[in-house]
């Protein structure tokens, strides 16, 4: 995974070194790339997988890391915030998934390096999600990683 970091100062030092955690994230539609991406991962890797599907039906065996947790949010178990919406809306409760571990990780004194990877690029609730990923990863002294899915 490459991307930018949030710290330029420390950008040319640290540039090569590994992340010290790992979040992917993504929908249905990103697991061939998150797949990709879990393939390039050393066993060492630690961190969270989450993927948002439709349908309890969609849930697979999605191979990892020993280190990594994977957690299927599947959209039609849960209510959206929308009223009018019968379930979670495409991207919601990944977005809700992702800030909450921003929330919780995103601290300062915590791993210095973090590799965020963040797919379901067509929902603005995980558009604003990565934003505060990003902001809270960085407000934290960390170095931030984030990237997106296409």
């Amino acid at each position: 995974m490459s991307g930018h970091t949030g710290r330029a100062d420390d950008a040319d030092a640290d540039a090569a070194a590994p992340a010290d955690r790992v979040l992917l994230a993504g929908a249905a539609d990103d697991l061939p790339e998150i797949r990709l991406l879990l393939d390039a991962l050393p066993d060492t890797a630690y961190g969270q997988v989450v993927v948002e599907v439709a349908f309890a039906e969609q849930v697979r065996i999605l191979p990892a890391p020993p280190r990594l947790s994977v957690t299927w949010l599947v959209r039609c178990e849960r209510p959206s915030l929308l009223p009018s919406l019968v379930f979670a809306d495409h991207g919601e409760l990944l977005a809700e998934a992702v800030t909450a571990w921003a929330s919780e990780w995103g601290v300062a004194g915590a791993e210095p390096r973090t590799a965020v990877w963040i797919g379901c690029a067509d929902s603005p609730w995980v558009e604003r999600a990565r934003s505060i990923v990003q902001l809270g990863l960085a407000d934290a002294g960390q170095q931030v990683q984030v990237e997106s899915g296409s």
